[in-house]
């Protein structure tokens, strides 16, 4: 029989509406042979995604502070009592994801790529190719979890995001000495338009960068950060790339159709982590999927319950962090070094120390009670930040 509802993704997102639809027949579709590979993300999350998830044995390291590099080489430590960041084991944990899922009565399809769909009297009518060739699916509801490059938002006409960031990401078989602490390194010969990082996982050290669109392939920035921090020699057990949407579409919703995660790009524009937002964003999907089909009522006006949903929880930090990322970006090198001698003290560093790695926007206001003429780099824009 037809499923009641299909998943195009078995990532985060996608296994959270699956293990949140109660009562639904669900089959939820991943295009690789084997859920959570490739590993396209950095792993550094917020001790309460883990929580949400109910994933403790995926954490590799506890992160308590940071070390961020400016362009003319200063470096601002701020450090914490408190765990402020965990490594996680990100194929484990979407395995652990999807694993629920299917223990709350989904179904799993692995091997096969989403390939359209087109509309019936009854819904849609899905064609998904697998190993053994074409496969139809009709369904009155469709979830497009599907990342970045989403078919099924294409599909629907959502429009795409309003900015993509490329990343790549490489694994080393090298253990750092400061374990507690990530590295973030900015600046237009560094990460132009986002940042670096080099995060301790333990045994290993994930290295990584994303780069706004026009400014060359992400891997020569890669190879000079290698090299400039001496890890140019050691041993890639992974290297991997994609993108990061930046700013979500006008509409993650039609009839018959919803977008959640990366699809719906539900990241924060300052770091590029979607994973809070879009398990968040999903069990709001979940909850709409639901009563759509219970009240036979797929239209893009009902469905738009969820898009009311997400933007009143996520879509305010989103759009907070979109403004940051506005000023950031307007910045040269510099304005970042003259920003950089700005918060270098020691009541500044005490108040970056509260910082929250999913709500940023919040330390705005208290940085700028502290540090006045920060609000010099782009007046028109931070005024808007702190009146939202």
């Amino acid at each position: 029989m037809d499923p009641q509802l299909v998943v195009i993704g078995g990532g985060p997102a996608g296994s959270t509406v699956a293990a949140h639809v109660s009562g639904l027949d669900t089959v939820m579709v991943e295009e690789h042979a084997a859920v959570g590979s490739p590993v396209q993300c950095t792993g550094l999350v917020h001790p309460r995604v883990v929580s949400l998830a109910s994933a403790s044995e995926t954490v590799l390291n506890t992160i308590t502070g940071f070390k961020l590099f400016f362009p003319g080489g200063r470096m601002l430590d701020v450090g914490s009592d408190e765990p402020k960041a965990l490594v996680i084991d990100r194929r484990r944990f979407d395995e652990l994801l999807s694993e629920r899922a299917v223990e709350h009565g989904a179904k799993l399809l692995t091997g096969h790529r989403f390939q359209g769909f087109e509309r019936t009297p009854d819904g849609l009518r899905v064609r998904l190719d697998g190993p053994d060739g074409p496969r139809y699916l009709g369904t009155p509801l469709l979830v497009g979890a599907d990342g970045y490059k989403s078919g099924v938002g294409r599909g629907a006409g959502l429009g795409p995001c309003r900015e993509m960031v490329r990343g790549i990401q490489a694994e080393l078989d090298v253990r750092l000495e400061d374990q507690e602490k990530v590295e973030v390194h900015i600046g237009s010969n560094v990460a132009p338009g986002f940042f670096a990082w080099v995060l301790p996982c333990g045994e290993r050290t994930r290295v990584g960068l994303g780069v706004s669109s026009g400014h060359g392939a992400p891997s020569q920035y890669l190879s000079a950060l290698l090299k400039r921090r001496g890890l140019d020699g050691a041993r890639r057990i992974a290297l991997n790339a994609g993108a990061i949407p930046i700013g979500p579409p006008k509409r993650t919703v039609a009839d018959n159709i919803i977008l959640v995660g990366d699809a719906a790009a539900h990241v924060k524009p300052l770091s590029g982590g979607g994973l809070l937002l879009g398990m968040r964003s999903a069990r709001d999907a979940a909850q709409t999927a639901m009563d759509a089909v219970a009240n036979g009522d797929l239209s893009e006006r009902f469905l738009s319950s969820y898009e009311d949903a997400w933007r009143a929880d996520v879509g305010k930090e989103i759009e907070r962090g979109m403004l940051i990322r506005k000023v950031f970006v307007g910045m040269t090198d510099k304005k970042l070094d003259e920003a950089g001698r700005m918060l270098d003290r020691d009541d500044v560093r005490e108040i970056l120390a509260t910082g929250d790695i999913d709500y940023p926007s919040k330390l705005a206001a208290p940085l700028l009670r502290k540090v006045p003429s920060l609000i010099k780099f782009s007046p028109t824009v931070i005024g808007q930040l702190l009146r939202r």
